[in-house]
């Protein structure tokens, strides 16, 4: 089976606009998720028939001796990695190719994206292919329609109703899903937070009595090793906010997933610019800064509220070239 040039690059763009923009992939229904070695998906023929070279993390040459229609997902991998397999939950960076089993149309480009391996969170055939492999590896899965776009297809990468795909996936890294970096005194005046959260990571913000400060202030609580976030990076974060009025929580990531920031407040968006990956970063959010006077009723936040940020700096992606 020849594997042909796809359609225009946009459609792949579209497709996983979430991996360039540094947000968890979201592509379709839940699946059942394995929890040991064999539940994890094994190889088949179509599977091992699907020949990939190139270097991990950059588009990849496929062919395969197709079409191909399978009942279950055949998942074979190509170059094992190292350390822990991902488990449901994980955040991992990925490098996803997408080919028509039944045509041999590969859809345009690699896209780069960040999954959550978690129910709703991913296209079935798509976890099943990720789950249990370990970062560094290239793994080849051929998913049934059913478990991928099923009887509606996805006209824009030419996959007609039930067609079956083969995803080429490159398990890139292993995204950690609260900062690790090393503790720093806040400076006096800021709220308090302890160095041990919950099992979800989840900080837990003490308000000190008085006013709050009127002006806009940010500090280290933990201070990263990673990439720097620059000016015009999209940053991938945990997040917590806090009235400092009322010392609630009015709006988290912490028990859903980590986020995209894209305008969350100009202060705090600002606040996280040079600061490093693997930091967690409190922001304490004055009016003029935050909400505004009309504040945000919804929230509980009225326009005299300031408002308090956590945040945690998983990863951070330059604009593209």
């Amino acid at each position: 089976m020849p594997i042909r040039p796809g359609l225009a690059a946009l459609a792949i763009a579209a497709l996983v606009l979430v991996g360039c923009a540094a947000r968890p992939l979201t592509l379709g229904p839940p699946s059942p998720t394995p929890t040991d070695d064999s539940a994890c998906a094994s190889p088949g023929e179509a599977s091992d028939a699907v020949v990939v070279s190139g270097d991990l993390g950059n588009s990849p040459v496929i062919a395969a001796d197709g079409p191909f229609s399978v009942d279950r997902v055949e998942r074979t991998v190509l170059i094992e990695g190292s350390g822990d397999p991902v488990a449901p939950g994980d955040l991992v960076e990925v490098a996803i190719t997408i080919v028509n089993a039944t045509t041999g149309e590969q859809a345009p480009g690699t896209a780069s994206a960040r999954v959550l391996l978690d129910e709703g969170a991913v296209q079935p055939g798509l976890l099943a292919t990720i789950l249990c492999a370990t970062p560094g590896s290239r793994i080849v899965g051929v998913v049934p329609a059913a478990e991928a776009f099923g009887s509606a297809g996805q006209p824009e990468l030419a996959i007609g109703p039930d067609d079956d795909l083969v995803f080429v996936v490159d398990v890139l890294a292993l995204v950690p899903l609260q900062a690790d970096g090393v503790a720093v005194a806040l400076p006096d005046g800021f709220p308090e937070l302890g160095l041990e959260f919950d099992a979800d990571g989840r900080p837990t913000v003490t308000i000190p009595a008085g006013d709050p400060p009127g002006t806009l202030l940010s500090a280290t609580l933990l201070e990263g090793t990673g990439a720097v976030v620059g000016a015009d990076d999209e940053f991938l974060v945990q997040f917590q906010g806090v009235n400092w009025r009322t010392g609630d929580v009015f709006d988290e990531t912490w028990g859903d997933a980590p986020r995209s920031l894209v305008d969350l407040l100009p202060g705090v968006d600002a606040a996280l610019v040079g600061r490093a990956v693997g930091s967690r970063v409190v922001v304490i959010v004055p009016p003029a800064d935050g909400f505004g006077s009309a504040g945000s009723p919804s929230s509980g936040i009225a326009g005299t509220d300031t408002v308090v940020y956590v945040v945690d700096i998983l990863a951070t992606t330059p604009p593209a070239a």
